[in-house]
């Protein structure tokens, strides 16, 4: 060999293959080893064999992890130093190559430090580095040591990641719970994992000498292995699809999701083996089936839930109908009823009526007799005095058209229909219909209107009855009374609202009474039916408001009822 032409010295070259011999028996003390045990035991021994003040060897993380250093120092380098030198050594991994040796300054003193490098073999990123003082480091000796010392170090930290890689896939493959099976070219099984064995009842690898490939698949699936798919495989290199694997206990048809796959010789890309991976479908078919039923009986619910919402909704729409038209109904016979009372208080006024409407016929025969009488005298002054007649006939005739039409108008029967009216002239238009036949010596209602009550929106011929109820109850109260006051007053009570009161000063209602007031068919009078003040607070609940009765504070009562002011929209609509 080319180095020993150099070695003439015979101790130095017996040291050297003592030591030579000596790297060769390290690899079987690292059977047990771990990497960085591995290197460690390496720079121990190079320390020594190189009486180098440093060795240091870098090597790299296994997958993520960080790559891991180890560094032996002679006997005369002091310990603080050690940390300076690794620094040192880093920064030297990436700036040189390792071709040759090359010479830096001596963190530690005044001299200068010779450092050699020898690669792992780990792709340049593993590397094993001397460091000495001596100014004849390194000999060829010493560069064949290192070199040596880095190829043992190589194919033991080979042999462990090929180790470690193996024991990892034995691992995974017989805790994997997929079926894992390796068999030859012509069909015989060698090798299934302990999880392929359960899922078709088999005991042991040594059962499955007497099978061949095509027993483990159940009846139905066998020509299509023999016939396709195993061509498959061994031409076009895989195949993967769902297959029934066969239980050789039970004789049940297994089915599976199955990759098979050919394995080839990497140097020769000759193929070698079939490979099988399957995985039991059994749970999912399960559950497939589970969630299928579900579904149908989900979609069984739905379409049965569905009919009964349908019938329903059914019941629902014609329970509307007949409620629609019971309020319809309701309130075509609320309106009756209302109309009923108008009649009955026109059949109260009735006497009043004929004895208001004899005043104005009478003295419209008196004014005819007159005019006769005028006519037949036929003197200068017959056509002024005809002529004063006539004005008292026609405003005789006007005042009981007037009587008439109020009185036909409070009567009518028409669509309720909500407008805005003037409080001043709604309420003095029922108190002079409710005053029908009773003369202004007997009691003449007063007024009492706020400026800032004007208007109400209201169903007018209906406010009006309930005024006119109102009205002949506080006139019929005071009828033997010596002090009759009838008083009608308005205020505003609030942004939302006016009301409406109708005060005597009659005997007042007792408390016994008061609490039966509103309700129908109960009345003080001995005619009366009961139904005046009950209709009267139906309508005005049905304007959304409430008709209530207090004591007078001057004796009397006085009964009030709100009604609503118009909104901005509705007096738009009237515009």
């Amino acid at each position: 060999m080319p180095w020993l032409d150099g070695i003439s010295d015979p101790q130095r070259l017996r040291r050297c293959i003592r030591d030579l011999i000596a790297l060769s028996t390290l690899p079987a003390l690292w059977r047990s080893y771990e990497p960085e045990q591995i290197a460690d035991s390496i720079a121990a021994a190079l320390v020594s064999m190189l009486d180098a003040d440093f060795v240091y060897i870098a090597l790299p993380g296994q997958r993520d992890e960080p790559e891991s250093e180890v560094i032996r120092t002679g006997a005369h380098v002091r310990a603080i130093s050690v940390a300076d030198m690794r620094s040192s050594l880093r920064d030297m991994r990436q700036k040189q190559t390792y071709d040759q040796p090359i010479v830096v300054p001596n963190p530690f003193g005044s001299e200068i430090m010779r450092v050699d490098f020898a690669p792992i073999g780990f792709g340049g990123q593993a590397v094993l580095v001397a460091v000495s003082a001596d100014p004849s480091f390194p000999t060829p000796e010493q560069r064949l040591l290192l070199a040596t010392a880095a190829n043992e170090a190589s194919l033991a930290l080979q042999r462990w990641q090929s180790e470690a890689d193996q024991r990892r896939l034995v691992t995974l493959v017989e805790r994997s719970s997929d079926f894992i099976g390796v068999a030859t070219l012509e069909g015989r099984p060698q090798y299934i994992n302990a999880a392929g064995l359960k899922l078709v009842g088999l005991q042991g690898l040594e059962e499955t000498s007497q099978f061949h490939l095509l027993d483990f698949v159940a009846p139905e699936d066998r020509a299509r292995v023999r016939d396709s798919i195993w061509a498959v495989v061994m031409k076009e290199g895989r195949w993967n699809g769902e297959l029934a694997f066969r239980h050789f206990q039970t004789g049940e048809s297994i089915p599976a999701l199955v990759d098979s796959f050919r394995i080839d010789d990497p140097r020769s890309g000759r193929p070698m083996n079939i490979a099988t991976v399957a995985r039991d479908l059994r749970a999912r078919k399960r559950a497939e089936n589970e969630l299928r039923r579900m579904n149908e009986t989900l979609e069984q619910r739905v379409a049965a839930r569905t009919s009964e919402l349908r019938s329903t909704n059914t019941m629902l729409m014609n329970e509307i109908v007949k409620r629609d038209r019971a309020v319809a109904r309701q309130q075509e016979l609320q309106l009756e009823l209302f109309h009923a009372a108008r009649l009955s208080a026109v059949g109260q006024l009735a006497g009043a009526l004929a004895h208001e409407l004899t005043q104005p016929l009478t003295a419209v025969t008196n004014s005819i007799n007159a005019a006769r009488r005028s006519l037949a005298m036929n003197g200068k002054d017959a056509s002024r005095a005809l002529a004063g007649l006539m004005g008292e006939v026609s405003k005789n005739a006007l005042r009981a058209g007037q009587i008439v039409r109020r009185m036909r108008t409070f009567v009518k029967r028409g669509d309720v229909e909500m407008q805005i009216e003037d409080v001043a002239k709604l309420v003095e238009e029922a108190t002079t219909l409710a005053m029908t036949g009773i003369g202004s010596e007997r009691i003449a209602p007063s007024f009492d209107f706020d400026r800032n009550a004007t208007q109400v929106f209201v169903e007018r011929i209906q406010i009006q009855q309930v005024l006119v109820n109102l009205i002949r109850n506080a006139v019929e109260a005071m009828a033997n009374l010596p002090r009759r006051e009838l008083v009608v007053l308005t205020r505003r009570v609030n942004a939302e609202s006016v009301e409406i009161a109708v005060a005597d000063r009659g005997p007042g209602i007792t408390e016994d009474v008061r609490k039966h007031l509103f309700e129908p068919f109960h009345s003080t009078k001995r005619d009366g039916m009961g139904l005046g003040l009950s209709i009267c607070r139906s309508i005005v609940e049905a304007h959304g408001g409430r008709l209530r009765c207090d004591e007078n504070p001057g004796g009397g009562t006085v009964f009030r009822f709100n009604l609503s002011v118009p909104t901005t929209e509705q007096d738009r609509s009237v515009e």
